[in-house]
């Protein structure tokens, strides 16, 4: 048998494929990536692991918000607390002879007092005339309240010229225990009067009153809101025309308001004479008083035979 000879082209490419195995193994030795594929086989898969991945957070450009609160400061501003003056108002007393004593003090430093019959005046000759005290007053309201009053004194003797006028001064006491003024010159305690005050348009005779009689003396009068009416004169010419002497004369009564028309006001009353030495003596009986209201002088005015005119007492 003849030998076969190997077929060249079957030489070339078995040395062609052993190149190739080789190379292959070169390879997956080199890098271990290259996968073949066997013809009748699946092909394998292999999986490369990914890289971490960093993630980088840009700043924010956002300006955060600032919030800013105002507090009220701690310290406190003292304030002066303003003491009330206790001597300003009306105040009413029974003077050491009996007679009756008015005492005004107003808070702009002012002050009018009165007396129905001074022993002041009797001591000077002119009889127990009444009498005014017209000044003006200062204040110590520290310790001690203090009210020091410096003015002038004048008498009037009934049916006379005025006379007696001599310039004084004196203090009062204020004792707040009992709401009482004591004049130290005498001891007398004075009692404040309280005053009523307007309250509406259709009542403008409600509050208090005064006026200058047709012999000089001083009168007074208070009309109250529900009809009150009290009046009195520190020195009357009916009393004296009775023999009582430098009495001082009043009245009281409930009154009745007319709001139809011109204003008036109309009350019955007994008067009274209040002699120093005696008890009250009867003057008149069931007596009519009629009174009128000037509104452009803001004036009371009662309708006798002679008017007299009160002003109001601010």
């Amino acid at each position: 048998m003849e030998p076969v000879e190997p077929d060249s082209s079957g030489g070339a490419f078995s040395g062609l494929a052993v190149f190739l195995i080789i190379a292959g193994v070169l390879g997956l030795g080199v890098a271990g990536f290259v996968t073949f594929r066997v013809l009748g086989e699946s092909a394998p898969t292999t999986t490369i692991a990914a890289a971490p991945v960093t993630t980088t957070t840009a700043p924010s450009t956002t300006t955060p918000t600032t919030v800013t609160t105002t507090l009220p400061p701690t310290a406190t501003i003292a304030q002066v607390e303003e003491v009330p003056n206790p001597f300003v108002g009306w105040w009413k007393a029974s003077d050491v002879d009996g007679s009756f004593i008015d005492l005004r003090v107003d808070a702009e430093g002012t002050f009018m007092y009165w007396d129905s019959a001074s022993g002041t005046c009797e001591g000077r000759g002119f009889g127990h005339s009444p009498e005014t005290w017209v000044g003006t007053a200062g204040f110590n309201l520290r310790g001690t309240p203090t009210l020091t009053v410096s003015g002038t004194k004048t008498c009037f003797p009934y049916g006379e010229e005025i006379g007696g006028i001599r310039e004084s001064s004196a203090n009062y006491l204020y004792d707040a225990a009992t709401d009482m003024l004591e004049f130290v010159l005498d001891g007398v305690r004075y009692t404040r009067t309280p005053l009523p005050t307007v309250i509406s348009d259709a009542d403008p005779f409600v509050g208090s009153w005064e006026a200058t009689d047709s012999d000089g003396t001083r009168v007074t009068m208070t009309i109250g809101p529900d009809g009150s009416w009290e009046q009195s004169d520190t020195r009357s010419g009916g009393c004296e025309d009775m023999g009582l002497t430098y009495a001082t004369w009043s009245a009281t009564g409930i009154g009745f308001f007319n709001r139809g028309g011109t204003p008036s006001f109309d009350v019955e009353t007994t008067t009274f004479c209040h002699p120093l030495d005696g008890d009250p003596v009867a003057r008149s009986e069931d007596v009519i008083f009629t009174f009128g209201y000037r509104e452009a002088t803001d004036e009371v005015v009662l309708l006798l035979f002679l008017e007299t005119n009160f002003t109001r007492v601010p």
